[in-house]
C-alpha cells in the first residue's frame, strides 16, 4: 500500500505543476501576451489525464484499504467524491473549449476548468488532512 500511496502523492504534485502552467498559458492568451497554438489543448489533455490517473490510483488505494482493513472510512468517500466531481468540471470544460470557435473562449473556457477544478480538489485534499 505505500507504492500506491506514494504513486498517489507524485501524481497530485504533478497535477498541482501542470495546473500552474496551465494557468499561466491560459491567463496570457486572455491578457493576449500569448498566441493561441495547439500546445493548448494538449496541455489540458494532460491536465485532465493526470486527474483521472490520480484518482484511479485513489480509488485502488481505497479498495486495497477496505479489503486489508476491512473498514471504509467516511472522510475517504467524501474526498473521492469531491475529487471525482473535480473531474468531471475539468472534462466538461475541456471538451467545451475544444470545440469553441474562438481562441480566446477556448482559453478562458480552459482557466475556467482547471481553476474550479483546483478549488474543489483543494476542498477534498483539505477533507483528509491537508496537503502534507
Amino acid at each position: 500500500m505505500d507504492f500506491i500511496v506514494g504513486v498517489h502523492n507524485l501524481v497530485r504534485w504533478l497535477v498541482v505543476i501542470v495546473a500552474v502552467v496551465a494557468v499561466a498559458r491560459y491567463g496570457l492568451c486572455l491578457l493576449g501576451k500569448a498566441r493561441p497554438h495547439n500546445m493548448d489543448r494538449g496541455l489540458m489533455s494532460a491536465y485532465t489525464g493526470l486527474l483521472d490517473l490520480n484518482v484511479l490510483v485513489g480509488l485502488i488505494l481505497i479498495g486495497g484499504r477496505v479489503i486489508g482493513g476491512g473498514q471504509i472510512l467516511p472522510v475517504w468517500i467524501e474526498h473521492a467524491g469531491t475529487n471525482l466531481v473535480a473531474v468531471a468540471v475539468a472534462h466538461f470544460l475541456a471538451i467545451r473549449a475544444r470545440r469553441a470557435t474562438d481562441p480566446q473562449i477556448a482559453a478562458r473556457t480552459r482557466l475556467i476548468g482547471v481553476g474550479v477544478s483546483i478549488g474543489l480538489i483543494v476542498l477534498g485534499v483539505a477533507r483528509v488532512g491537508g496537503w502534507s
